[in-house]
């Protein structure tokens, strides 16, 4: 048991030494504030009941300095019950030339998820570059200007962007914060590795030459989630690793919202956990694994102490390398996305996230999740 605990701690170790690696390795391209760009720029956001939070993100896109001669942005409403459609209607009839209504084509009909509704934006149009973002969500004035030029600089078929999560200063949600920001750093470090794990569609970006050559979405069109972080791995796999990078600048962040309540965080952390059994490249699968093994390790180790059956510095051991490990890494992520790091959400987001590691680990192997209305089977 020592020998397992001792290769456990080890692992760890490792597995945080590599991701301050891979942060520190990230390229940065700032983007010059007084270049024009001539790019065309396809920007495509799937939309499903977001009247409270649409006009806000439509304004966000009128106010970008990027030449919106070069624009055009894609709205696609997936349905939507509330007055998504009417804002819709009237932000196209005032800017027609910036925004364009979405038809679902035929040929993906059949298809779940988000995907058929950016293949059907990119099938109509005929720009160079994609960018994918939540009508949830909010972008500053430099956005598509600085994801185009870390496309351009990196030559890059893939552009995986910053996302934070921001609202209301409460416990729940500064803890939702640090969780998101461990999730986006993690990934980020990954791709500084030229080893893609993660990616959030809130803010991705791929050339249409890239997403044509590994044939788009095809092959994961039966899964309602994981538009992004499929085709971020096709595009690692089938073209190259080095193909995929992560845009480190901060004029690039697009801030979303936390959960309101603990029903639609469930839901969605069921939703983002349950695609890691469909993931094709094996170093992913293997990686998921050793996160929940570890974690549910740190659960034993704890019940074992508490009963006496287990000494008391084995918890302190594990826990305190889990602790300082990720403590250090935590917060320089938290500082590049400008989130407020206070150490007593840090001492509570550690305590908490075994379980929730080890909980949402098993949830996503069960049933189904409810979003937007909807209920869509895990695979």
């Amino acid at each position: 048991m020592e020998i397992y605990l001792s290769i456990c701690a080890l692992l760890y170790s490792i597995f945080g030494i590599l991701l301050f690696v891979g942060w520190q390795k990230i390229k940065k391209y700032p983007a010059d504030s007084a270049e024009a760009f001539t790019t065309e720029v396809a920007i495509i956001i799937p939309i499903r009941n977001e009247e409270k939070s649409l006009a806000l993100l439509l304004e966000d896109l009128c106010a970008q300095t990027y030449p919106r001669a070069n624009m055009r942005v894609y709205l696609a409403d997936d349905g939507s019950t509330d007055a998504t459609p009417v804002i819709l209607t009237d932000w196209i009839a005032r800017y027609p030339t910036l925004f364009k209504r979405v038809t679902l084509n035929p040929a993906y009909a059949d298809w779940r998820g988000k995907k058929r509704w950016i293949a059907s934006a990119i099938a109509a149009g005929s720009e160079s570059f994609i960018l994918t973002t939540d009508a949830d969500c909010r972008i500053g004035p430099d956005w598509v200007k600085t994801m185009v030029y870390t496309w351009l600089e990196s030559g890059a078929g893939f552009v995986s962007g910053p996302v934070r999560m921001q609202g209301e200063p409460s416990f729940w949600n500064r803890i939702q914060a640090m969780e998101f920001s461990s999730l986006v750093g993690s990934g980020a470090s990954a791709i500084g590795l030229q080893h893609p794990l993660m990616c959030n569609g809130a803010n991705v970006g791929y050339s249409r030459e890239a997403y044509l050559a590994v044939k788009g979405f095809n092959g994961n069109s039966a899964i309602a989630s994981g538009d992004d972080e499929f085709l971020m791995h096709k595009i690692a796999a089938e073209i190259s690793p080095k193909a995929v990078v992560f845009c480190k600048e901060s004029a690039a962040i697009v801030t979303t919202a936390p959960a309101p309540d603990w029903t639609t965080f469930y839901q969605q952390r069921k939703r983002w956990a349950g695609k890691w059994g469909q993931y094709k490249l094996r170093y992913v699968q293997w990686i998921a694994v050793w996160i929940f093994i570890f974690h549910l390790t740190l659960i034993v180790v704890l019940f074992l102490s508490m009963f006496l059956i287990m000494s008391w510095k084995w918890l302190v051991f594990l826990w305190g390398i889990k602790a300082v490990i990720d403590y250090f890494y935590l917060k320089s992520v938290a500082g590049f996305l400008s989130i407020d790091f206070k150490n007593s959400t840090f001492i509570n987001a550690v305590v908490l996230y075994p379980f929730y590691a080890v909980g949402f680990g098993i949830a996503s192997r069960l049933g189904s999740y409810t979003w937007k209305e909807r209920i869509e089977k895990l695979s």
